[in-house]
Order: structure tokens, then C-alpha cells, then sequence
């Protein structure tokens, strides 16, 4: 699940990037795991056609039912993939079980939220991250 997690990441920050009107003369990371070939910086508008079709090829790798509950949390959320901060959501704040964080930790399913259904990933600093479980994503969401 991890891969499926780590595009899902992407895939957020692709299309907040892209929704954000490309802010002028702001390089962003927009993804940049450390296990996966595929890692990317853009910093020009005529890089936003590379990033809207990398956006397109993540959504028909990502499984069908993903991206449609995605596309329902976006509806919902501004964020609707967020990091995990002192053992809490970084969307709506809520502390979660420690069976979810265990459930995260395995990455043998896609992370949620019990209480706000965001997608959820550990982030580095995390207590779980840093026992060997961290994975570096640049360029991540800002806490609220």
C-alpha cells in the first residue's frame, strides 16, 4: 500500500499545485520519495502540461475506488491528504487510536482517518516515523 499512498500524496499536491494558479517564481517539490524513480521539481508554467498529465497518468494508476473517495474528500475538504502530527490528523485535529496508527505503521492499507475520513500518512517527526517507518515527501501540506 505504501506505493498506492505515496502516489495518492503526489496526486493531491499535483492538483493543489495546479488549482493554486502556479504562484510565480515559487519552485515546489511536488513529490519526491526516496525509494521511487519517480521524482519530480517544477518550477515553470510550461512544466504545469507536464504536471496536468502526471496528475492524469497517477489517477488511472491509483485504484478506482481511491480515486473516487478522493475526489469525495475534495469535495468535502480543502485537504483531502494529510499528514499525522503528534499522533494527530493534520487536517481536523482529532488524536488517533493507537490502532490506527498501528494499522499505519504496517502500510497494509491506506491510512483514513476515523474521525474526518481524510487520507492520512505518517510525516516525518512523527513517534512512529521516526522508529524506522518514514517516508520523505517535499513540499507536504501546512498545518491549519
Amino acid at each position: 500500500m505504501y506505493h498506492t499512498t505515496a502516489k495518492l500524496i503526489a496526486l493531491d499536491r499535483a492538483e493543489a499545485l495546479l488549482a493554486s494558479g502556479w504562484p510565480k517564481g515559487s519552485p515546489r517539490v511536488v513529490w519526491s520519495v526516496c525509494q521511487s524513480k519517480r521524482c519530480a521539481t517544477f518550477t515553470t508554467r510550461g512544466e504545469q502540461t507536464v504536471l496536468a498529465r502526471q496528475a492524469k497518468a497517477l489517477r488511472q494508476e491509483i485504484p478506482p475506488h481511491i480515486v473516487a473517495a478522493y475526489g469525495q474528500l475534495k469535495a468535502e475538504h480543502k485537504e483531502a491528504v494529510v499528514g499525522v502530527f503528534e499522533e494527530k490528523c493534520g487536517g481536523c485535529h482529532a488524536p488517533l487510536s493507537k490502532t490506527a496508527l498501528a494499522r499505519l505503521s504496517a502500510e497494509t492499507e491506506i491510512g483514513r482517518c476515523e474521525h474526518c475520513g481524510r487520507f492520512i500518512y505518517l510525516a516525518g517527526g512523527h513517534s512512529l516515523a521516526s522508529s524506522g517507518h518514514s517516508h520523505h515527501f517535499t513540499g507536504g501540506h501546512s498545518r491549519r
